[in-house]
């Protein structure tokens, strides 16, 4: 029997599988030939699209992407047009973004913390303060569990980005289209008009999903206003913020998602008692053992990669003490338990450290050093069982004042406490995202 070859597209993509279907169309998984790396490829078919709003919206993404720059939003690799079953089809090539939607690990009643479920939303809300920030501000309008991929390493990441459109116009351009889904989208949604605190409405409806586990329409009142129950797991204050985020007019919604990141984080301080020092955090010009960006990865920089992304045998031993040699029986152990569980424990391992490490490479190259004050430490535990903490930070740039989390191994973050400085790195083009590069 003659084995048939999977499809290529442009002879050059190698379709795999498909990881989901549309109105428009679909998306592949697909093997790069040229780069040999995964990608996602959405397809626009054009047998399902009857008028042109389709290839509009189809191509309103591909431009609105190529010019995005985030860790929470998967990478654009190309846009072509290539024959597909016969007929000619629009692709758009994006990164592979491997990990749970949001949608699953609601249907499966997987259980999220208290704390990882304030780290996600808090992740979110920079990905939307990077969007709505860029000039002109970018808006998602369809943000729904579906739509959010939770990434092995625990950081989430925005898709499906059919529905975006910039807030202002183009020249000759005419009203907005009607998108969203229905529980998720705000009224003024239902009316083509949408702006950032739309967004924001749709994710604290997709939230409030998350922790109850029950859809938003089963909230809503008689008047259609969704009403946040009492009792949330992040406790009284985060239950306002919720509601301010989901009132029914956009002007007494928060107007960024920047605003919402400080009521959030600013209720976390008071909860835990722990307020913020009045000096702000100290900051310095140059970290001392790393060149001004953009860096090449050698000397000092690839020895602190090497600190940053460790051996799969240094994340399974984590919890030894920092400095303890692991043993041949141990060793030995951690080797077999990889072998008997192969394609379990050295897949996990291998996609979250790849991503981990993609991620450190793009703030060792190009990230501006800073020195910020540790806010809250957080303990939970990694998909391989490891220790680690959520640590949230603030630091200060000409003046403002900037905060983040990032996790980070316990056998590094045991050695801290709140209050005491911490190295990171930052990119002030990517709406401050950070990185925390401390290893002692």
């Amino acid at each position: 029997m003659v084995e048939i070859p999977p499809p290529r597209i442009a002879d050059r993509y190698e379709v795999l599988r498909t990881l989901g279907q549309g109105a428009f169309g679909r998306t592949f998984l697909a093997r790069d030939h040229q780069s040999s790396r995964d990608v996602a490829i959405k397809m626009l078919d054009t047998r399902t699209v009857e008028t042109w709003k389709g290839f509009e919206l189809f191509e309103r993404e591909a431009a609105v992407l190529r010019s995005v720059r985030h860790h929470g939003v998967p990478e654009i690799y190309d846009s072509i047009r290539a024959e597909w079953e016969g007929r000619e089809a629009a692709f758009l090539v994006m990164e592979y973004v491997a990990g749970m939607p949001l949608a699953t690990l609601i249907e499966e009643r997987r259980h999220l913390d208290p704390a990882e479920a304030s780290h996600l939303l808090l992740e979110l809300l920079g990905v939307l303060d990077y969007l709505h920030g860029r000039v002109p501000p970018i808006l998602h309008r369809d943000i729904k569990p579906a739509n959010i991929i939770l990434r092995p390493d625990g950081f989430p990441t925005l898709v499906d980005f059919g529905a975006v459109r910039t807030a202002i116009h183009p020249p000759g351009q005419g009203g907005s289209t009607i998108v969203g889904t229905y529980g998720y989208m705000p009224y003024e949604q239902h009316m083509g008009q949408a702006s950032p605190a739309s967004d924001l409405y749709a994710l604290a409806a997709t939230y409030l999903h998350l922790l109850t586990g029950r859809a938003p329409p089963e909230f809503m009142n008689p008047e259609g206003r969704i009403e946040v129950p009492n009792g949330l797991p992040g406790g009284d204050r985060q239950r306002q913020v919720l509601t301010k985020m989901l009132r029914p007019s956009p002007p007494e919604r928060y107007q960024s998602a920047r605003e919402v990141r400080q009521a959030l984080l600013a209720t976390e301080d008071v909860a835990t008692g722990r307020g913020l020092a009045p000096a702000p955090p100290r900051t310095v010009p140059a970290v001392p053992d790393l060149p001004p960006a953009p860096r090449k990865i050698e000397g000092p920089t690839a020895a602190l990669l090497r600190e940053l992304v460790p051996s799969a045998v240094r994340v399974m031993s984590a919890s030894k003490t920092p400095g303890e040699p692991i043993g041949f029986a141990t060793g030995m152990a951690l080797i077999a338990v990889g072998l008997v569980t192969f394609g379990i424990v050295p897949a996990i391992y291998l996609a979250s450290s790849r991503i981990r490490r993609q991620r450190v490479l793009r703030f060792l190259r190009d990230g501006v050093p800073a020195i910020a004050e540790i806010i809250t430490m957080q303990d939970a535990k990694n998909d391989m069982g490891v220790k680690i903490s959520r640590i949230r930070y603030q630091w200060q740039v000409d003046g403002r004042l900037h905060r983040d989390s990032d996790e980070v191994l316990a056998i590094y973050s045991d050695k801290w406490a709140v209050g005491e400085p911490i190295r990171i790195l930052y990119l002030p083009d990517q709406g401050f995202n950070s990185l925390v590069i401390s290893t002692a």
